[in-house]
């Protein structure tokens, strides 16, 4: 299949082609009485069934969906719409809550669990109107980053993980966005192999309530789209039902100053040009670049092994034991096969994390936003375990997160945008992290960047 290329649409194109559109735009044609929110369900729900064989959802709620749409269509018809969400559909990381539908995290030891309540975000998005789905596919409790999923845009190719299912569902249009989690770079790094948006708000900025952990100290929840704009909406309902961010708040190009790594050490031929190219592009709408330093990438990788395999270990330890008949092999090994780490190391490894976000903060002193490559790799086969790291075999979860990591340790918002979602040359995105809280400029950035350059094309 081409980068681009999309599966066969059996249902009537007048409102699949829709699937693939802002959910601004399909907004408006709920308020205009031209589209219905429940054809638009519909064909979410034909367009999943249809791609069944893609793995993107380990549960679909098609009852569910066509309830709430109903519910939605009958607001628009008495002109009490709830806001920008009201009947776009939404897709679910099944790591999240939400009542009544599965909940087992990609795992046999929670095989046949399901909520009892929605998570606190899920509950914001039905109170907003929004239609849920169903629940996509991750990785087992959401540790890796090679993904159980077909990759929609080169099937040769992971779609990534551990949010792989909400990705594709994504990109595929089975759902206008995905609700998902962000440890190491859990929505990034498939939106990156995907050619999505993936956003890891700031640390705290949204709830984890009804969310499973991974990693307790690290875990974000995050928001997959198409587009920055529909980041935007999504965010912007989860938090106070509002309005998306406006675009109109940035400065003119040569009054942005845009920081650029001096010490990146690349992987992967592909994916430096990629991120180079993403540079130049925002380099030619005027922006200024400003040479900035990274933490150690290595010391990163340190921290991060210390901090997730001790509070993974005390989260199973204490709710499942060993599990060893249950647990895939990989999980097994990652939390039981390893040496423990001692309290005196996670203690200093934590200490380090503040080092780390005191020198991020530092560097974003200088420029309106970091601009960075999402992965230092080239996008890795499916099914590859392992990546050459400088002759080094490395197991690939770590060679992926191995940038990404470093905002779930500072909490610093990241986004992943695709810069040519128009072009064939697939795969060049940008990772834009801003100052904590600066989430609506962050978006607004990208949103800027994304358009200008789609409009200069």
């Amino acid at each position: 299949m081409s980068a681009n290329e999309l599966p066969d649409e059996p249902w009537d194109s007048d409102v699949a082609h829709l699937l693939q559109q802002s959910m601004t735009h399909v907004r408006q044609l709920f308020l205009s009485g031209d589209v219905s929110p429940v054809a638009v369900t519909r064909a979410a729900l034909d367009r999943i069934e249809s791609n069944e064989r893609l793995g993107a959802f380990a549960q679909v709620d098609r009852d569910g969906a066509l309830k709430a749409a109903a519910a939605s269509e009958d607001r628009y018809r008495r002109s009490v719409s709830r806001g920008p969400l009201d009947g776009i559909t939404i897709s679910v990381k099944d790591i999240i809550a939400a009542e009544g539908l599965q909940w087992e995290a990609g795992s046999a030891v929670l095989s046949g669990q399901r909520a009892a309540h929605d998570a606190a975000a899920v509950a914001t998005l039905r109170r907003e109107g929004a239609v849920i789905v169903g629940k996509t596919a991750l990785d087992e409790f959401a540790l890796t980053t090679t993904g159980p999923v077909l990759n929609p845009v080169s099937e040769d190719l992971t779609a990534g993980g551990s949010s792989c299912g909400s990705a594709v569902a994504v990109r595929t249009g089975m759902s206008f966005a995905d609700l998902a989690t962000d440890t190491g770079g859990s929505v990034r790094i498939p939106a990156h192999c995907c050619h999505v948006t993936g956003l890891k708000p700031t640390r705290s900025l949204l709830p984890l309530d009804g969310v499973l952990p991974l990693a307790h100290s690290l875990d974000h929840l995050g928001i997959i789209t198409r587009t920055v704009e529909d980041s935007a909406v999504v965010l912007g309902g989860l938090l106070t039902g509002g309005s998306p961010v406006d675009v109109r708040s940035i400065p003119a190009p040569t009054d942005l100053r845009i920081g650029v790594p001096t010490n990146l050490r690349f992987h992967g031929t592909r994916a430096e040009g990629e991120y180079w190219r993403s540079v130049q592009a925002l380099e030619s709408l005027g922006m200024r670049r400003v040479d900035v330093t990274l933490p150690d990438l290595d010391v990163v990788a340190d921290v991060h092994q210390a901090i997730l395999r001790t509070e993974m270990r005390g989260y199973h330890a204490g709710r499942f034991g060993r599990s060893e008949n249950r647990y895939g092999p990989g999980l097994h090994e990652f939390i039981w096969g390893q040496p423990t780490v001692t309290a005196g190391q996670y203690l200093q490894a934590q200490r380090v994390r503040a080092e780390l976000a005191g020198a991020v903060s530092k560097q974003l002193g200088t420029c309106a936003v970091l601009a960075l490559p999402t992965l230092l790799v080239d996008i890795p086969s499916a099914g590859q375990y392992e990546i050459d790291l400088d002759g080094m075999p490395t197991f690939a979860t770590s060679a992926m997160v191995r940038l990404t990591a470093l905002f779930d340790h500072t909490g610093h918002p990241a986004v992943t945008v695709p810069l040519n979602t128009g072009s064939h040359n697939a795969f060049d995105s940008i990772q834009l992290v801003a100052g904590y809280f600066d989430d609506a400029f962050l978006l607004a950035f990208g949103q800027f960047c994304q358009q200008l350059l789609q409009d200069a094309r």
